[in-house]
């Protein structure tokens, strides 16, 4: 049983944090703010401190409103802030108020999975709660998109808009809420950032981009915000707006912390100076500032953003790097290559064979084949069955198996209820996987602090944490090899990759590694391919270190020098594509240990 907090997604919003999304949304002393989960009041207590200094001589009690749907913690916040008008019921269940709606919508929405959604309505014993979420056969198929299977769905006055079944509870409240806010009006949330380059987060971008002035997306290249909280955040400040003109000429500022906000705002809580500094940061970053020793900034045309793009590229490249991208003949990498996952088998503790359950189990040889688990132990670029310690059951479902020692053994697994597992259930025999067949090269799933693709010297099969690499034919796996051993693709990942699990660990699902942009090998002039297998066969031999540690290797260097000649990258390109790389892999690492020191 999932707990209340964790099912709910309560985290306390630093009030640093708070003060900030408030600097963006107080334009003046008279607004009216809501936070649809206020939680313990944290956002509303900093709202009543940022008035009172902004005009002490005037009572806000009347500006401040809360809703949450925990009763419990909607006392507290009572308790916290008794100026405010808190209301313990389910944001979603409640209609706009006639003739009345707010200046400015903020908070820090539930992190909650959207597989829990149905669970809330128990934690409260409100059985009708989010009643607003419909079951996907309820739905007008009319409005999904192709890539959606199924979906909730969600109302407005006059819209219906639909999101992705994957979607958090949080990217409700952006359209819920716009019912409750004023023409005009601010809406900031602290939210995890994962919409940004998600499926999901089409339709989400797509009403953002219908509804609002996208004034601000902001993350920190140094810290996590909610350190407990296994996600990344992002801060963004939205404006309600029903002019489709001035939506798409608005400028979009997408900025980057360089520092704390603790350094960049160095006054406590009670300090007023805090109040001013908050509103020279905003003032910066709404004036288009490029950025200085506090942020990295970029300002793009509402017009130039696309619901299907993945907006955190924008957010964490610069538009000299993303304009050299688009004038290079590139090809996505799935143009000449196919990557898959290896196996999920539903029960590894059956499939995969070690030396202790093989002395207890002595399953014969032709039935079980090497295997691969994760590259987190593979010290070069090349791998073969002796790097394993592990091997698969592998038995081809024509094969009979009667009075064999593998039988004994499948007999075992039944016991152990193996056989019902869904993953299981759905092959017949359940027992049999499928040969992979053989792929000369591998990459990892998981990235941390190495990039690497790794060749493969005989018939080995993986797990499911690493993708196999087959190629078109004509494509050498040496070309190939430099290519995803580059730091131009090591680059692509960082800024493509997800991250907003916050542990660190960087991974793209198998369509974006495919949609990724290089030299097709094809195409390559032979002297370009006999340098690259060259200098590949140099690199292969040698330890695979840290990308940091890597760009001070002259033979990597190397490697990049003739792949960035090949693209036409003059030396000033070569030197931005090297320090993003290092920035976005120091800022994704240094997070990392900011988790890790809870």
């Amino acid at each position: 049983m999932i707990d209340k907090s964790k099912l709910l997604g309560q985290y306390k919003t630093p009030a640093l944090v708070a003060d900030l999304v408030l600097g963006f949304c107080l334009k003046d002393t008279s607004v009216q703010i809501l936070d649809p989960s206020c939680g313990d009041g944290v956002f509303l207590a900093r709202a009543g401190q940022l008035l009172d200094w902004l005009d002490p001589s005037s009572n806000h009690s009347d500006k401040l409103w809360g809703i949450e749907l925990d009763i419990e913690t909607a006392e507290q916040a009572q308790l916290a802030v008794p100026q405010a008008h808190i209301i313990s019921r389910d944001f979603f269940e409640m209609d706009p108020w006639p003739k009345f709606q707010f200046d400015a919508i903020v908070g820090n929405p539930p992190y909650t999975r959207s597989e829990w959604i149905s669970q809330l309505s128990e934690i409260n014993d409100q059985p009708e709660q989010l009643l607003i979420f419909k079951d996907a056969e309820e739905i007008d198929t009319s409005l999904l998109t192709q890539s959606s299977g199924s979906a909730h769905l969600v109302r407005t006055d006059s819209d219906l808009a639909v999101l992705g079944s994957r979607a958090g509870l949080h990217a409700f409240f952006f359209i819920h809420g716009l019912n409750f806010l004023k023409e005009g009006g601010r809406f900031g949330f602290v939210l995890p950032n994962s919409w940004l380059d998600v499926a999901y987060g089409e339709r989400l971008k797509r009403f953002l981009l219908e509804h609002y002035r996208i004034l601000a997306i902001i993350e920190s290249n140094v810290e996590r915000w909610f350190r407990k909280a296994r996600v990344n955040a992002c801060i963004i400040i939205l404006e309600k707006c029903s002019d489709f003109q001035t939506r798409m000429s608005n400028s979009v500022h997408l900025i980057r912390l360089k520092r704390p906000l603790s350094e960049i705002v160095p006054f406590g809580l009670d300090d007023k100076n805090r109040l001013g500094q908050i509103q020279g940061l905003t003032g910066l970053i709404l004036g288009g500032n490029p950025g200085d020793d506090d942020f990295f900034g970029r300002v793009l045309q509402q017009s130039d953003l696309g619901p299907g793009e993945k907006w955190g590229i924008y957010l964490r490249s610069s538009a000299r790097l993303q304009k050299r991208i688009s004038q290079t003949a590139l090809h996505p990498l799935g143009s000449w290559a196919k990557l898959k996952r290896g196996y999920t088998t539903g029960a590894n503790a059956f499939f995969y064979l070690n030396k202790e359950i093989l002395e207890q189990w002595p399953v014969e040889e032709k039935f079980r084949k090497p295997l691969l688990k994760s590259l987190r132990h593979i010290l070069k670029r090349e791998v073969s069955t002796k790097d394993t310690e592990t091997e698969v059951l592998l038995i081809d479902s024509g094969t009979s198996i009667s009075g064999t020692a593998a039988e004994e053994y499948i007999e075992w697994g039944q016991k152990q209820r193996f056989h019902l597992r869904s993953t299981c259930a759905s092959r017949h025999p359940w027992y049999s996987l499928p040969d992979q067949g053989r792929s000369p090269l591998l990459l990892p799933k998981g990235i941390w602090e190495r990039h690497f693709s790794v060749r493969v010297d005989d018939d080995l099969l993986v797990d499911q944490q690493i993708y196999r690499v087959t190629l078109a034919d004509g494509v050498h796996p040496l070309v190939a090899a430099a290519l995803l051993n580059s730091a131009w693709f090591s680059l692509q990942l960082e800024l493509n990759g997800r991250v907003n699990f916050g542990e660190g660990v960087l991974w793209l699902a198998q369509y974006e590694l495919e949609d990724l942009l290089l030299p097709d090998p094809r195409y390559l002039a032979e002297a370009e391919l006999d340098i690259l297998i060259s200098i590949m066969n140099d690199l292969i031999g040698l330890p695979v270190k840290s990308m940091l540690a890597e760009s001070k290797e002259a033979v990597w260097t190397e490697l990049n020098d003739i792949i960035f000649n090949i693209m036409g990258f003059p030396t000033s390109d070569q030197e931005i594509v090297m320090n993003s790389l290092n920035e976005r892999l120091s800022a994704r690492l240094a997070k990392a240990r900011n988790l890790q020191s809870v």
